[in-house]
């Protein structure tokens, strides 16, 4: 008996330890990967501040909450949606520049510009929950209509976009998307509106 309790404790230990370490790694390199980039906020007052804002660039789902800034003095500043109109960050791997604005809605938060022609689009991320309970980065899409922003669906997403595109060639491909695929809807205004657009 004395060692059947033993050897459970000891099973039980050795699967704590794996799960402290797991936690540990986890922790260790999505620290690691927050780096500072070059970057700027856009105050209340519409005042442009540069310096620095502290990102890690393949997962981007905590700047649509909060900011960490640090400014040119060196003086750093964690920032929400409330308190600022939006900053950029200049992403040193892919060498482009990302914006986000601020948007109060039902709560104030950020969102980030992904497409400006001949439409602006914007993508929300948040932290969601599969049946499972595992969780998962969900991204929607939204356009701004008469100072509201009006959240993108698949299902009618040529009928809310035809309003901003004039091609029926790109509105027939949009069509035929079965959900939004913000790569694939990217590269498809990129090449009819991109001449346009220069």
């Amino acid at each position: 008996m004395t060692f059947i309790i033993f050897s459970f404790y000891l099973r039980k230990n050795v699967i704590m330890k794996k799960f402290f370490m797991f936690l540990f790694f986890v922790g260790a390199t999505s620290f690691a990967q927050l780096n500072f980039y070059e970057g700027y906020i856009i105050t209340d007052k519409e005042d442009t501040i540069k310096g620095e804002i502290k990102v890690n660039p393949k997962k981007e789902l905590s700047l649509f909450a909060k900011i960490m800034f640090k400014d040119q003095q060196g003086i750093t500043k964690t920032y929400k949606p409330n308190k600022i109109n939006g900053f950029g960050y200049f992403n040193k791997e892919n060498k482009k520049w990302h914006y986000f604005i601020s948007v109060h809605e039902s709560e104030p938060q950020f969102y980030k510009i992904i497409l400006q022609h001949p439409v602006t689009i914007y993508e929300y991320q948040f932290e969601d929950m599969k049946v499972g309970g595992d969780f998962y980065t969900s991204k929607q899409y939204y356009i701004k209509h008469n100072n509201d922003y009006i959240r993108l669906k698949s299902n009618k997403l040529k009928k809310q976009l035809s309003e901003y595109i004039d091609n029926p060639d790109v509105l027939t491909e949009i069509d035929k998307m079965e959900e939004i695929d913000i790569d694939k809807l990217s590269a498809l205004l990129e090449k009819y509106y991109s001449k346009s657009s220069s």
